[in-house]
């Protein structure tokens, strides 16, 4: 039969329904050019950077209708709104190195950010739906990486955090009600009519990287308005207590508490009664994704002076963890907290070395662990601050009578040139280490080397 004029028309529109129930149809290429032209806005920015300057202002104002969400097709088209958020970043980026080269003041940039905040977190206060809240507090903390430092008052600072605090009660009321929902459903109900636990854990898992989301913009808070948001290290810390007391929500409050440790530093000590005993309960379960942040916390802890007085325990602990089992192949979490406990480690034993208790061999453990490579950031912070050491040579990392060399040399041809591993910066000391070492040393080490990590010393040093 021949089709019908119009047919395959039709085919290129959906009906939706609005959030306040009106239904609209709209054609499905829509979405696609619209998601499709502010991802090319965001090319731009990345490419020109401050040359883009004067097409900042028209190009905001293009994007603002997807900010607030106020028509029916911005509502409904999450990745171009998602990539708006990131798109508006990036403008502002381009405002501020923009009038930085033109030594003018950073007004667009501010102004950029402000606009930015009214639109999304009144848009925020109507909104329930998990991933779209994450993709605004995402857009938030990157719009507030892309002003600097500076960009927030004491009152401006004090308001977003209790607003990003009032969004996590939100999502774990929330979290609260789908529970009590799917417990109701499932009382009376033949076994095969209940809800699975991979479906009960998805929904779940939605609203905790919601709220994950929600502690990242608090965290590029203290970054960019450290001594503002001191104000609020009182309710950080009783947010942690309150978290850190219901199992679920443990692993938010180490988040927070490594945030305060990385951007406040000493200023966060007031803090750390609260969280630091968790911090090393949370280093004995079984959960990786628990002993993850704990192990993290004691990374960012252990260049702090008063750290110390907990360094002994932390050195002890971490040893015991490294030399036991190993996490199994398809453990991720596992091995990721694994790596974690080694940057922590390698943290002690640079920091606090003269803490260390005398039966325990940080370095060796250390040494006997490199590299590192599931936890890609921590992998390539670990081999940066090894080259360094070893350009220096650190009488720790080395071992008495250079005995960690071989080791040491070894993981370090091992990462050399691996982009996920090792940034370019490293590979340039990695190179620098190899041929400056006698050859008649590494002839003597060769034996420690795999067949690959041999061919790579060779390409180096011809």
């Amino acid at each position: 039969a021949a089709a019908k004029p119009g047919a395959d028309d039709d085919d290129e529109f959906i009906t939706v329904t609005t959030g306040e129930g009106k239904l609209v149809k709209v054609r499905t290429s829509k979405f696609e050019e619209l998601q499709q032209a502010v991802q090319t806005l965001a090319t731009y920015c990345a490419m020109m950077e401050a040359a883009f300057f004067d097409y900042v202002p028209q190009t905001a104002e293009a994007l603002l209708p997807l900010l607030s969400a106020s028509d029916d097709v911005s509502l409904l088209c999450d990745e171009a709104r998602s990539a708006a958020f990131q798109t508006w970043a990036s403008l502002i980026k381009c405002a501020r190195t923009g009038a930085q080269e033109r030594s003018q003041p950073a007004t667009l940039a501010s102004e950029l950010l402000r606009t930015f905040l009214q639109r999304i977190c009144a848009a925020m206060q109507q909104d329930s739906d998990p991933d779209s809240l994450r993709d605004a507090a995402d857009g938030i903390a990157e719009c507030l990486k892309s002003v600097g430092p500076g960009c927030l008052n004491a009152q401006e600072a004090g308001q977003l955090v209790q607003q990003m605090f009032k969004f996590t009660d939100d999502s774990f009321q929330r979290s609260l009600q789908e529970e009590q929902a799917r417990k109701a459903d499932a009382a009376g109900a033949p076994p095969e009519l209940q809800q699975d636990e991979d479906d009960e854990d998805g929904e779940g898992g939605d609203e905790e990287a919601c709220r994950r989301s929600f502690e990242d913009a608090l965290g590029a808070i203290m970054e960019v308005a450290p001594q503002e948001f001191l104000q609020c290290l009182p309710e950080c810390g009783s947010r942690m207590k309150q978290w850190l007391s219901v199992k679920q929500h443990r692993t938010l409050a180490l988040f927070l508490a490594c945030d305060l440790l990385q951007h406040l530093k000493e200023q966060s000590e007031p803090t750390w009664p609260v969280f630091m005993p968790a911090v090393f309960e949370c280093l004995a379960e079984k959960d990786g994704d628990v002993r993850t942040p704990a192990a993290y916390a004691i990374s960012l802890a252990a260049p702090l002076p008063k750290f110390g007085e907990a360094a002994p325990e932390a050195f002890r602990r971490l040893a015991q963890i490294l030399s036991g089992p190993t996490p199994k192949k398809r453990d991720e979490s596992g091995k990721v907290a694994m790596d974690n406990c080694v940057s922590a480690l390698f943290a002690l034993a640079r920091h606090q070395s003269a803490l260390c208790p005398p039966d325990v061999p940080a370095w060796q453990v250390v040494v006997g662990k490199l590299p590192i490579q599931d936890d890609e950031d921590e992998a390539k912070k670990v081999h940066k601050a090894v080259a360094e050491l070893l350009l220096e040579q650190h009488a720790g990392l080395l071992g008495p009578e250079q005995a960690h060399l071989g080791k040491v040399l070894s993981a370090l041809a091992e990462v050399y040139k691996q982009e996920n591993l090792c940034k370019e910066e490293t590979d340039a000391a990695i190179l620098r280490i190899f041929q400056m070492l006698p050859r008649d040393n590494l002839l003597k080490l060769a034996s420690g080397f795999s067949e690959k990590q041999q061919k790579k010393i060779e390409k180096m040093l011809s």
